[in-house]
């Protein structure tokens, strides 16, 4: 059953190339880290990252600086915290300079 998920995920990629996909939060796109668990770990697996990842990858995100450790996280509409390592290139300087200080 997971080759369907994984069909789609191909389907997906073929029809809606990179350059006419909204931008990634994600150092790991959606659609990767879903065919990577699926691969991974199988169809039930695969569904749950999908579903996680949908729900976590929304406009209402808040990209927070820390000054003294010169690093970056990104607190999702959820609440989720994602660390400087996952968060995309395009949303850190120098493509973007929309962020918070964040005071410890």
């Amino acid at each position: 059953m997971k080759v369907i998920l994984i069909g789609i995920i191909h389907l997906y990629w073929i029809f809606f190339p990179k350059n006419k996909r909204r931008a990634c939060l994600f150092n790991e796109s959606c659609s990767h880290y879903t065919y990577r668990i699926t691969k991974e770990k199988g169809l039930i697996h695969g569904m749950s990252a999908l579903k996680k990842r949908y729900t976590q990858c929304r406009p209402g995100y808040t990209l927070y600086k820390d000054e003294q450790n010169n690093s970056y996280e990104l607190q999702l509409k959820d609440g989720s915290i994602v660390s400087n390592e996952k968060i995309a290139q395009s949303l850190l300087p120098p493509f973007n300079f929309n962020y918070i200080i964040k005071n410890n």
